[in-house]
């Protein structure tokens, strides 16, 4: 029988929104909708790829995302809380264990209930395990580490074991859809020697057949890890 090579561990920025909405005449809150069906639809054919991915994290907002005009900021957290809904049904057919990754701080109180009823019914799950990067900043995620070590003196060690997600992986491979070519204050710290992908392919135009394709040039590339 036929095993699926498995990568450990995708992250991917998911830019492109705003653009996809202005090339066709659209509001930003509608190239919005379309980045987070697309979401739904990359994550439901996951089981199409010809390769297995253990951990795969989206970039869904950002610390610096808050300073966005306020209409612009109400109306993505509006659109987050209702497709978190679609996020645990979809995690839940395909068995995805859903994490958040990020801060709660400033969010309401149903976004925080929303997210802790996603997690708390997926956590049972054993396939692979999606991780939201929501309220998420790379920078904050490394001061809160600290922050929340009891020691005073810090090493790498304990500086992981204190992140949003002690025992996620560093990410083999971080993808930049939107044709910007930088990580934008994602996964700072787990990054180190993560590799690199972007791509001109504005987010909601991003298939799985683009992803497949993507993988199987990340599987291709030596890696030598500073030796």
């Amino acid at each position: 029988m036929y095993r699926k090579k498995t990568i450990e561990h995708v992250a991917i920025i998911m830019d492109g929104n705003g653009r996809w909405a202005a090339n066709r005449g659209l509001k930003r809150s509608a190239g919005h909708r379309a980045g987070v069906e697309n979401c739904i639809y990359i994550i439901r054919n996951l089981d199409k790829l010809d390769y297995r991915i253990k951990n795969i994290t989206l970039y869904v907002f950002s610390t610096e995302n808050w300073k966005r005009p306020i209409k612009e900021v109400s109306s993505l957290l509006k659109l987050i809380e209702d497709y978190y809904i679609d996020f645990k049904n979809a995690a839940n057919d395909e068995n995805f264990k859903v994490n958040h990754l990020g801060s709660r701080k400033n969010l309401s109180k149903n976004l925080k209930k929303i997210i802790t009823d996603v997690v708390d019914i997926t956590k049972e799950n054993n396939g692979t395990s999606l991780n939201l990067a929501f309220n998420y900043g790379g920078r904050a995620e490394i001061i809160d580490a600290i922050n929340k070590s009891k020691s005073t003196k810090m090493t790498n060690k304990m500086l992981s074991k204190n992140l949003y997600i002690s025992d996620l992986p560093d990410p083999g491979l971080i993808i930049r859809t939107g044709g910007e070519m930088r990580l934008s204050n994602f996964l700072m710290w787990q990054s180190a020697y993560t590799e690199l992908y972007f791509t001109k392919t504005l987010w909601p135009n991003f298939k799985i057949k683009y992803l497949n394709k993507i993988l199987f040039n990340y599987l291709s590339r030596i890696r030598r890890y500073g030796k």
